[in-house]
């Protein structure tokens, strides 16, 4: 509340002595400005002319608020507005006379701020966009850390699946493995009737014919067996 009432009192003092009263319309004012003018040290960037109709001024004013906000440790709306309206209310602005009136609340952090303020409406008066250039590279890294941080929790998530699929593999993968089994399987078995068939073949005359005698034997007990049971 104090922070806040001596801010309404100095901006009623720098706003023309008298509540109610121009500057532009205090001859006092002006005859105090032009003293100020002569003897204050100005930074050497205000040389370079401001024309407020390239500007985009909708872009600056979230740094201002920031800006003022910082210095002073809180959001002080009298100032903030004190300073859109200087550089609203004419074309190309005096950085001088907007530097005098802004230490009355910012103090020894005026010279700074307007200095930092001053730079960037250079910059956006000789940008095709009317944006800053320090704000379009602020802007830049903050979408590059965001893609950058996407691309992270991508990557994480990634990591994550495979190792999921290494250690549970997929039922169709696992199907797909015992077909795979099967599919050998079988080829095995038919190879080894292949090999025995070619080993039959192989037999000498008395080999086969004695294999052939085991055979019928085999068959013969079978149906011996088969015709036992017939009976009982």
């Amino acid at each position: 509340p104090k922070a806040a009432a001596r801010t309404r009192k100095t901006a009623e003092m720098s706003a023309g002595f008298f509540r109610g009263t121009a500057m532009d319309q205090d001859p006092r004012f002006k005859s105090k400005m032009k003293k100020l003018k002569k003897t204050m040290n100005f930074p050497e960037c205000y040389k370079h002319k401001v024309d407020m109709t390239k500007v985009r001024l909708a872009v600056l004013k979230p740094w201002i608020s920031h800006r003022v906000t910082e210095i002073l440790g809180f959001p002080d709306e009298i100032v903030i507005d004190l300073i859109f309206n200087l550089l609203e209310e004419k074309d190309k602005p005096d950085p001088k006379a907007m530097h005098i009136q802004v230490t009355g609340f910012l103090e020894n952090n005026a010279k700074g701020f307007m200095e930092e303020l001053w730079e960037m409406l250079v910059s956006a008066t000789n940008n095709p966009m009317g944006i800053p250039s320090e704000i379009l590279e602020a802007k830049k890294k903050e979408i590059l850390a965001k893609q950058k941080e996407k691309e992270r929790l991508a990557s994480e998530v990634k990591r994550k699946q495979e190792l999921l699929e290494k250690d549970n593999p997929p039922r169709e993968r696992r199907r797909d493995d015992r077909w795979d089994r099967r599919s050998r399987g079988g080829d095995d078995r038919k190879d080894d009737r292949r090999r025995s068939r070619f080993r039959r073949r192989s037999d000498s005359p008395d080999e086969r014919r004695r294999s052939d005698d085991d055979r019928r034997s085999k068959r013969s007990r079978s149906r011996g067996r088969d015709s036992k049971r017939d009976d009982d």
